[in-house]
């Protein structure tokens, strides 16, 4: 993948990658734009509700046996999206997805990029070694992660410990730690790169991680290769808790 850069008078950079257009912050290493056939960005800015042909709906919910619905987190700069798996001792779910409407094909080169924080992360052994966090691209929703046909995401499994998976049915690439450990109320921003299914690329504040590791998707089928954004808290029966401070999702790539 061809990458050149030029630096402009602000902190804004711009260079090509994969045949791409793309603008992104120097300093923090936001993508601020990307000149592609395809393109969504969503801040969460305002509210939750309304009807899907007045343009408010983007995101469906799962809630399961949740205390605190997905919700904007009040007064939160730029707009964020709180979700919150609590104390009480039951199975619960928190997603947020499209769905199970999954129209970004990742042939044809598709990047996510979330900007996030944990707010409470699930650590301490048994039961939050049942705790569950997931974020990225997959096929339909299921409540056993591992159960998910396709997908490539990063993974919290009740610990700090950053994970990646990639899944294209045939090919699984579990668990593997990028040796990065998440800082409560920390911010980074988290890359998935598709744009050779061969060799997707995982990247945390531009950095790319666990290199040593080819995580390959090729063996997706046309109708596997569409993918839906997925994020998701979800734990067994216990009394751990986690939640999620979810600033923005950007996607793009070719059509």
């Amino acid at each position: 993948m061809a990458h050149s850069e030029v630096a402009n008078a602000t902190t804004i950079k711009s260079g090509w990658w994969g045949g791409l257009q793309i603008f992104w912050d120097a300093v923090t290493h936001e993508t601020v734009h990307v000149n592609a056939p395809v393109w969504f960005a969503n801040d969460f800015q305002g509210i939750i509700g309304g009807d899907p042909m007045d343009g408010t709906i983007t995101w469906s919910v799962v809630e399961v046996l949740l205390n605190t619905a997905i919700a904007p987190v009040a007064d939160q700069s730029s707009g964020v999206i709180g979700l919150l798996i609590d104390a009480d001792n039951n199975a619960e779910d928190a997603v947020l997805y499209f769905g199970d409407e999954r129209p970004f094909d990742v042939g044809a080169g598709i990047n996510i990029e979330f900007r996030l924080a944990m707010h409470v992360i699930p650590t301490g052994g048994a039961p939050a070694t049942g705790v569950s966090v997931v974020f990225g691209l997959a096929n339909d929703h299921n409540l056993d992660k591992d159960t998910v046909a396709a997908h490539a995401w990063f993974r919290l499994q009740g610990a700090a410990s950053l994970l990646t998976e990639t899944n294209d049915t045939t090919n699984d690439n579990d668990d593997v730690d990028t040796l990065i450990d998440l800082v409560v109320d920390e911010y980074h921003i988290f890359r998935i790169d598709c744009t050779d299914l061969a060799d997707v690329r995982f990247y945390v504040d531009g950095a790319h991680v666990n290199t040593a590791t080819t995580f390959d998707m090729s063996n997706l089928t046309a109708a596997e290769e569409m993918m839906q954004p997925y994020i998701s808290l979800d734990k067994a029966a216990n009394v751990t808790v986690a939640e999620m401070y979810l600033d923005y999702v950007k996607v793009w790539g070719n059509r």
